[in-house]
């Protein structure tokens, strides 16, 4: 198993949540490009995120060019780790949604998909595999409750560093 303190996971609201201007997104988009190349530069060699739409997918987009550029100039390698709650998750989004989806997850070192069909708590499993895997996350999280406060919460009690782009 990869080293804690090595390990870099990502939580973060759907789309419906993301800022909506291009303007912001964009702006979202170069702050998590330099803390993943922060992250990085400290020694985060693996990435871990709940391979959903909006944040998680945005996120993986961004380690995986980061990748490509590494690949080319630096011996040292990062890895981009999918962790999927159950098999058919993305059947009901959106097909824009799906198209991110499929063209991120060969992008990937791996993927790992903790149930074959929906279950009950099968969300949380997957905050709590990519956070008891982590030392670090990098969170967009509005302070509300749901999906997000539960991990963020999570990943507070075991200790993570977390770092909050929303603003």
């Amino acid at each position: 198993m990869q080293e804690k303190e090595h390990a870099l996971c990502f939580t973060g609201h759907r789309s419906e949540k993301l800022p909506k201007t291009a303007e912001q997104l964009e702006t979202l988009k170069l702050r998590l490009w330099e803390e993943i190349n922060k992250a990085i530069e400290n020694g985060i060699d693996t990435f871990y995120f709940g391979a959903c739409y909006g944040f998680d997918l945005m996120c993986a987009d961004i380690v995986a060019k980061r990748k490509r550029v590494i690949k080319m100039s630096d011996p040292k390698s990062i890895k981009l780790i999918a962790v999927v709650p159950f098999e058919e998750q993305s059947a009901r989004w959106k097909e824009s949604d799906r198209e991110i989806y499929y063209d991120t997850l060969p992008e990937c070192d791996e993927v790992i998909t903790l149930n074959t069909h929906y279950k009950q708590g099968c969300y949380h499993e997957r905050n709590r595999y990519m956070v008891d895997r982590c030392s670090k996350m990098i969170a967009y999280y509005d302070g509300g409750s749901g999906g997000t406060a539960y991990i963020i919460n999570y990943a507070k009690t075991n200790g993570l560093e977390i770092t909050n782009l929303y603003e």
